[in-house]
């Protein structure tokens, strides 16, 4: 009788780049998107990472985590970024 294997698919693993992050900023920025949603997004980004589901663009992942970091937190009250303080994050995202 022949054993049959499971078939293992490789799974593609979802890439965090520095425009990602700047788009969904300037979603932001245009009212295309709330505070909450922006927050819930860089949560749920930065987690995939931890979770080994996505990794950040090569040679960028302290800068995208930090910012990410910074949005994951900006629904509160206490950490919300004004449209300069995103438009400075969006700025950092976008220099070489």
């Amino acid at each position: 009788m022949q054993r049959l294997r499971p078939i293992i698919r490789p799974r593609l693993m979802t890439v965090i780049t520095r425009n990602a992050v700047a788009d969904q900023i300037e979603q932001r920025l245009s009212g295309a998107m709330t505070d909450d949603a922006l927050a819930s997004w860089a949560f749920d980004q930065f987690y995939a990472v931890e979770l080994g589901l996505a990794c950040f663009e090569a040679g960028a992942g302290e800068r995208i985590a930090d910012i990410l970091d910074a949005l994951m937190f900006s629904d509160h009250e206490a950490f919300r970024l004004n449209e300069e303080e995103l438009r400075r994050l969006a700025a950092l995202l976008r220099m070489p």
